[in-house]
């Protein structure tokens, strides 16, 4: 009898993950920002618990995840639209270590004590700071990592036909210097550009498919 009262709780909520799943894409397997991975915590909670709880019915318990889901969609929706809100949500990846210097006030910044850095680096096998060139701490509380003697990582200046100012002045350039150098390689507009990444002293253009923009 528990079964059959418990079932139609599980199908409902069971179709409304799938839905929420397929409308997120895979940045809730794999979350890249603390908002994703407590957003899905809190949808494993409020399943849980509701379907746990006897005088929770069906309909209440999928009410629940539908619009809890639905917020953290809409979130999603207005963050990939708006590049200033969603640094403003999610924050920006924070620089530990620039040209082997160990950047003080963003360890602060970032929350993160010195002795879990270096665990952190020692579990990629690095043995010492002094093999660091540069460091960055992601989104996701990972580390990206470029050590002495190696390239360094592509930059983004140009995101989904708009230009991130803060990666701009990171490789030391300003939006006339961009605009110029995109008219160079034949763009009229920025919106004509999917993404633009500064490497190797240059500036690579990815346009958008023109059949699919």
């Amino acid at each position: 009898m528990y079964l059959l009262e418990m079932a139609p709780k599980f199908l409902l909520a069971l179709v409304i993950l799938l839905i929420y799943v397929k409308l997120s894409g895979k940045s809730q397997i794999a979350p890249m920002s603390q908002l994703d991975q407590v957003g899905s915590m809190v949808i494993g909670a409020l399943v849980g618990g509701a379907l746990l709880s006897p005088t929770v019915s069906a309909l209440q318990a999928s009410g629940l995840v539908a619009i809890w889901a639905g917020l953290l969609v809409l979130i999603r929706f207005i963050k990939s639209k708006n590049s200033h809100l969603r640094d403003a949500i999610d924050g920006t990846p924070i620089r530990l270590v620039k040209n082997g210097k160990l950047l003080t006030d963003n360890f602060i910044k970032a929350n993160l004590p010195v002795r879990d850095f270096e665990t952190l680096i020692n579990i990629q096998g690095i043995c010492t700071f002094a093999e660091l060139k540069h460091v960055w701490y992601e989104l996701n509380g990972s580390l990206t990592i470029i050590k002495k003697g190696e390239k360094d990582i592509a930059v983004l200046v140009i995101e989904e036909g708009k230009i991130s100012q803060e990666n701009l002045k990171e490789i030391n350039k300003n939006e006339d210097w961009i605009v110029e150098e995109i008219q160079k390689q034949g763009y009229e507009k920025l919106e004509d550009i999917f993404c633009a990444e500064w490497f190797d002293n240059k500036l690579i253009i990815y346009p958008y498919d023109k059949e699919n923009k």
